[in-house]
């Protein structure tokens, strides 16, 4: 339908992209009112324990004054994870975990197809984990509300699996810019985030800038302008920092390999673990209860903590129990089948690590470290950039997120180390390393890797031929003491006469009375496709397609027809595999 509005590329995507960036942004007010009103009823009013929310963040439902009843998170958590588990199993099991990986799975491997159900149960049951305690973030439920709109939007108008592609991307990103504020970011991940190494989605940029604009737009007119925290003006003025920065490196990553591998042996020991799947979330939850009970700052999305910590207002030793706290609160959450995103716990481990570095160095080497706050921003860009292998969006975001932008250069240099550190490691599972690994990005690379090879450089020079004038009888005592089913037929010049398939002759095989009086020259394919030298491979395999046949006459000339040899095609898939194989071997090589 949409392809009969003849509009330019440009302006189709802009009116796709405002149409999905309006649905995310609503999708983001929504989804930020039912957590708010989640946690209010929750944690605050049965409770008793506050949520604080940041600088740039209303309180939608205020406080209540109840007291503080300790012993209920036991059972908060666990209860969140009865009802959000029940949603997920019950209606949509592909809600489950940190929405951002189903959504980059889709683009990967289902052309962007996501069920409708899949975004309106990933935020009702994201809003009920986070809301009665457990440590998840907001990115995974809203990534899947502007996916799950733009995959459902180009199916309704009969898209491109391309542009199909392309939408749900540009959905995910319009989501992640609107609820954290970042609309820069949010474009930038969108087409960072699919790939491990440094690779991007490049044909995404235009359309999930359109609708990160839109979907930020949307929200913040609802709820403020302000960045996500209040900031203190950090800056950095000192290349001496620089030495403390490089340690801070090297603890991102440290602390994000911790991270993950804990986060997934949790996941795998639950997931592997034989007990009914509705029960796994309330053990999470309970698990995650148990240490909020000592911990209360490890439950929820403990955004507020960033701040405390940017402002010095917590203990070296705090911050550094905080790590591991929020570590196991997120992988009993999250990892048990709970849903929620994994961006926002990371946030506040990468900013407790920067936190704890930058206090410790301020007491070994005050000259190198003149505000242990700014260890906690550029932290928080460090640890991401390393786990989820986003250098460029998170450095963005992160200074979106804070209104900071002075700290660019460390946030930079830590997250280069960090990414760097942990080439190997991400906590998006369904990330793969670049374009040429992608499915939807196979066929391209293959061709494309074809075209820089020429046929002279691996045909067979020396093929087995049947001379024109072979009789049947010959020729079929002749083919089964070669491993082939094809052959060059050529005259006493070798010059190419034709092709002899063994299975079109199958059926003169039983005939009597051919065996003396039929040469090859009569039952071959005397039109046959050829190719030459300086072709490509490309050339090559497009014609072997073309023509369903397993061989190819290289000659030199279409005048001579004169018999170079022959390419076939497990030649050239040989030739791709090694060639695919060494550039796999180089980047392992890089660093």
């Amino acid at each position: 339908m949409f392809k009969r509005v003849n509009l330019p590329v440009v302006g189709r995507w802009f009116v796709l992209g405002t149409i999905v960036g309006l649905v995310a942004g609503i999708g983001a007010i929504i989804f930020f009112t039912l957590l708010q009103g989640c946690a209010y009823i929750f944690m605050d009013y049965i409770v008793g324990l506050r949520i604080e929310e940041t600088a740039g963040e209303p309180s939608l439902f205020g406080h209540a004054t109840t007291e503080f009843k300790r012993w209920m998170l036991f059972i908060m958590p666990a209860f969140g994870g009865l009802i959000s588990g029940f949603l997920v199993y019950k209606f949509a099991p592909e809600a489950e975990g940190h929405g951002t990986d189903g959504a980059i799975e889709a683009i990967h491997n289902k052309n962007g197809f996501i069920r409708w159900q899949v975004p309106i149960v990933k935020t009702i049951a994201s809003a009920i984990t986070i809301g009665t305690g457990g440590s998840g973030g907001r990115e995974g439920p809203i990534a899947q509300i502007g996916a799950g709109f733009a995959s459902f939007l180009g199916n309704f108008l009969h898209l491109t699996d391309r542009e199909k592609r392309i939408l749900t991307a540009a959905g995910m990103g319009a989501g992640v810019g609107a609820i954290f504020r970042s609309p820069l970011a949010g474009a930038i991940f969108a087409a960072e985030v699919l790939y491990s190494n440094s690779d991007m989605e490049y044909e995404i940029l235009l359309p999930s800038t359109i609708t990160s604009i839109i979907a930020y737009s949307v929200f913040c007119s609802m709820y403020g302008w302000e960045p996500l925290f209040a900031t203190p003006n950090f800056r950095f003025a000192n290349p001496l920092e620089l030495i403390g920065y490089s340690i801070l490196g090297f603890a991102c990553a440290l602390f994000g390999y911790i991270y993950v591998k804990i986060f997934y042996s949790t996941h795998n020991f639950f997931k592997e673990w034989k007990i009914n799947r509705y029960f796994k979330p309330v053990i999470g939850g309970f698990l995650t209860g148990v240490i909020g009970f000592f911990i209360p700052q490890a439950l929820s999305g403990g955004y507020s903590q960033i701040e405390l910590a940017m402002l010095g207002e917590l203990s070296i030793w705090f911050v550094f129990v905080l790590i591991f706290a929020k570590i196991l609160t997120t992988s009993f959450s999250i990892g048990s089948g709970g849903s929620a995103g994994i961006f926002g716990p990371s946030m506040v481990i990468g900013a407790s690590v920067g936190g704890f570095v930058g206090l410790l160095l301020n007491k070994l080497i005050p000259f190198a470290v003149s505000d242990p706050g700014a260890y906690v921003v550029v932290g928080m860009a460090g640890f991401f950039s390393g786990i989820a292998s986003t250098p460029l969006s998170t450095i963005i975001m992160v200074s979106e997120m804070t209104g900071n932008y002075h700290l660019l250069v460390p946030a930079m240099w830590v997250s280069s180390m960090s990414f760097l550190l942990l080439r190997k490691v991400s906590i998006y599972k369904s990330q793969v390393d670049s374009r040429s690994d992608s499915p939807i990005h196979r066929g391209e690379f293959f061709i494309r890797v074809l075209q820089d090879l020429k046929i002279k450089d691996i045909m067979r020079k020396d093929p087995i031929v049947i001379r024109e004038d072979m009789k049947f009888m010959d020729i079929v005592h002749f083919i089964p003491t070669t491993k082939h089913n094809s052959f060059p037929v050529v005259d006493e010049h070798y010059k190419l006469i034709g092709v002899l398939k063994f299975e079109e002759i199958r059926e003169f095989v039983f005939e009597e009375g051919l065996e003396d009086i039929v040469v090859a020259k009569e039952i071959c394919d005397t039109h046959p496709d050829v190719v030459f030298p300086d072709n490509s491979l490309a050339d090559a395999i497009e014609k072997i397609g073309f023509k369903n046949t397993e061989l190819l006459p290289v000659v030199d000339s279409e005048e001579n027809l004169k018999l170079l040899g022959i390419i076939t095609r497990r030649d050239i898939i040989s030739t791709y595999n090694k060639v695919m194989l060494k550039q796999k071997d180089a980047q392992k090589g890089e660093f």
